[in-house]
């Protein structure tokens, strides 16, 4: 069986990593005051910083039905048996609700949508591991099974810069926000379960993130685990600070850097940084795969 992965722009922390493989990626939109971009197509982290620097409306939207319909059948024709696709987590997203309609009332049984209950690193880590298998000749069910296992066993942390864009993407309340910017603390923000939960606030970026990559190491040995930071419009002396500190305490192992998906960058906004600490896919550091 000649099996297909497919994922979309959530996953991405830039967009040549996967045009080496036979992995197929569906562009993520993002709006700017009613005009729409697609994430690494039209629009990039540098263009959308300045929208948003310049309180300029910024949203995301579902693709319409036709256009995941015609996504799938053109992948079809060029010879694929089977597609395996993964989304954004449905608890971000309604990504996955579309695909997954999609995929049983209009090719039941060709196509198998994933949750990934991630974004970033920790997508793209299944998103290789199937495609790992899928080379290797596994069947959908044992990717699938493969996929399932390693949920949920990856920890991201993020720290806005500030709580504007969480505000007016209704993740957080008006006033919350109101108060956070006006006193100049900000959330500490941990992807648990496939959602995003605000575990506290503070002042001191820096002693935030080191503090989580001193429990870090302890929790995931780096032998087993890659660390990856990753950004949106960050302060480049805390940036390197901080990946300087990471690579420190995991040793010979390579951090991982790189930005933060386009789509993901529109709700939480510039000056976002994130730590990611994510499975190696069969022992190998995602660093091999891009």
């Amino acid at each position: 069986m000649k099996i297909l992965i497919s994922t979309d722009t959530s996953c991405l922390i830039n967009y040549e990593s996967l045009k080496k493989y036979d992995i197929s990626v569906f562009p993520l939109n993002v709006i700017i005051d009613g005009e729409e971009y697609l994430d690494g197509i039209t629009i990039n982290q540098n263009e959308l910083r300045d929208a948003m620097r310049s309180n300029k409306k910024i949203q995301t939207s579902t693709p319409p039905l036709g256009e995941v319909i015609e996504y799938f059948e053109k992948l079809f024709e060029k010879g694929y048996d089977h597609i395996i696709h993964f989304t954004i987590s449905s608890k971000l997203s309604s990504m996955n609700d579309l695909f997954s309609n999609v995929a049983k009332t209009n090719f039941e049984g060709k196509v198998t949508v994933i949750d990934s209950l991630g974004l970033s690193i920790p997508m793209l880590a299944e998103v290789f591991t199937a495609y790992e298998m899928a080379q290797n000749g596994s069947l959908v069910e044992e990717i699938v099974k493969a996929v399932e296992d390693r949920k949920n066993g990856d920890t991201v942390v993020f720290i806005p810069e500030n709580l504007i864009a969480l505000k007016n993407g209704g993740r957080i309340s008006p006033a919350i926000a109101m108060i956070g910017n006006t006193i100049g603390i900000k959330p500490v923000i941990y992807l648990i379960d496939g959602k995003l939960e605000k575990t506290e606030m503070t002042r001191k970026v820096k002693l935030s993130f080191t503090q989580r990559a001193d429990e870090f190491v302890v929790k995931f040995p780096p032998s087993d685990y890659d660390y990856t930071v990753i950004s949106f419009d960050v302060n480049e002396l805390t940036y390197n600070y901080i990946c300087d500190y990471v690579q420190n305490k995991i040793g010979k192992q390579k951090v991982v850097k790189g930005i933060i998906p386009i789509n993901v960058c529109a709700h939480c906004g510039p000056g976002t940084m994130g730590l990611l600490v994510t499975k190696k896919i069969n022992g190998k550091s995602i660093i091999e795969f891009i």
